[in-house]
């Protein structure tokens, strides 16, 4: 009996010493020759996870990094454009590409199907670049356009990514500043108020004019301060021989089960 009497003072003591060191300065705490220093609650009720989906509006890397890349370059037909410049970009810094266009695409595109999924697995991309959002200059369900981006860079996880802005040829109703707001300014190129010289349809940029945007894309990319995570994009100082896109029509919806992507795409050189 005073065995256990001895053992319940042990504890209480123990107890009372705790709640004392818990409400004290003191950082550490010695009982019986042991010394015990006080946790950082802070710290373990900090969520990583939010900080992990934090977009990075203020800090760029401050170096560049220097590894080969294996690119993925999707999106809308926006796409088209900028991905012969592109194509000689990676292959002057020794980059591999592929390239999704899917022409009338949105962000809910590209969201609810599992053709990028589909890429992902099979090249394994280590770097993204994202072009959408111009079939959505004029939208107003701006709600359900946050979660189509969320749904999407869910898909791309934890790789480095950088997202291309619409090159806007009316005034947008809050598009860019939906992505902007979810991807952060240091992976946002702001193509908004860039001039282009526009083709036929007064959309889309020219041969030349998309160069002329690609360049200006790849030189910011390459920047170390400005992206979040900068890669090596020195100019290309020849021309070279185009590695193939893939393209997929307006009429395309999704794939479905373990159906084979070479069944909807179309070859353009």
């Amino acid at each position: 009996m005073q065995e256990r009497l001895k053992i319940w003072a042990i504890l209480v003591l123990t107890l009372v010493a705790a709640i004392i060191y818990a409400v004290s300065g003191s950082n550490e705490l010695t009982v019986n020759g042991f010394k015990f220093k006080k946790l950082d609650l802070s710290q373990l009720m900090h969520d990583t996870t939010a900080v992990a989906d934090t977009p990075d509006r203020d800090n760029g890397a401050s170096r560049v990094d220097t590894t080969r890349q294996t690119v993925l370059f999707f999106g809308d037909s926006m796409t088209s454009g900028l991905f012969y410049r592109l194509d000689e970009y990676c292959q002057a810094n020794g980059h591999k590409l592929y390239s999704i266009t899917w022409f009338s695409a949105t962000t809910q595109s590209f969201a609810e199907s599992n053709l990028l999924d589909t890429y992902i697995q099979r090249y394994h991309p280590t770097f993204f670049i994202i072009c959408l959002g111009s079939n959505e200059l004029f939208v107003r369900d701006l709600a359900d356009r946050k979660q189509y981006i969320s749904a999407i860079l869910r898909k791309i996880g934890q790789k480095p990514y950088v997202w291309i802005s619409p090159p806007n040829w009316k005034k947008d109703t809050g598009m860019d500043s939906t992505i902007l707001a979810a991807v952060g300014r240091k992976r946002f190129f702001d193509s908004s108020a860039l001039t282009l010289e526009r083709s036929n349809d007064h959309i889309h940029p020219t041969v030349s004019a998309s160069y002329s945007w690609m360049d200006r894309v790849a030189q910011w990319m390459g920047t170390a301060g400005e992206t979040s995570h900068p890669i090596v994009m020195r100019r290309p100082q020849k021309k070279y021989r185009h590695t193939f896109t893939d393209y997929y029509q307006t009429t395309f919806s999704a794939f479905t089960g373990t159906d084979n992507p070479e069944r909807h795409r179309r070859y353009f050189k």
